[in-house]
């Protein structure tokens, strides 16, 4: 997979499992909570028959934990990370999010772009401390970024 041909963008389902495992540990991510019965929120891009990116949304009242941000290494220059941001802002616009929040190792300038900015961890709400991601999975050099929408 070189080139996008027929994208599309979908809810994962349990039967995803094995393709999100799969890119998520290629690109370094934790799946250490996650499961084919834990994919509530995530939305995937798909090429064909191959998975293409994925995305993740964590709801907690009006706040959200945007997660798992991924695109295959194949089509990473073609514009699949913004749109998967913007299809999941909608998702969490749609279900009463009014903060988004995500931790990141190395993509903090991506999410600049994206409208979030880098705040301390002190700052984050409860519900996001409580996280396993935010917790435990995260080192505690990781970026917390926010963006209300």
């Amino acid at each position: 997979m070189t080139d996008l041909h027929r994208p599309t963008l979908r809810q994962a389902r349990d039967g995803d499992w094995k393709s999100i495992d799969q890119l998520l540990q290629e690109s370094g991510l934790p799946t250490a909570d996650l499961g084919p019965d834990k994919l509530d929120g995530f939305l995937i891009v798909e090429d064909g028959d191959e998975l293409a990116g994925l995305i993740g949304l964590q709801v907690y009242g009006t706040t959200g934990l945007l997660r798992s941000l991924v695109v295959a290494k194949q089509v990473r220059s073609a514009g699949l990370g913004g749109k998967l941001v913007g299809a999941l802002e909608s998702a969490a616009q749609t279900a009463g999010i009014r903060e988004l929040w995500l931790l990141t190792i190395d993509a903090e300038r991506f999410f600049e772009q994206q409208g979030f900015t880098i705040v301390h961890r002190e700052t984050a709400p409860g519900v996001i401390r409580e996280t396993d991601e935010f917790s435990d999975l995260c080192p505690g050099d990781a970026f917390l970024m926010m963006k209300k929408l």
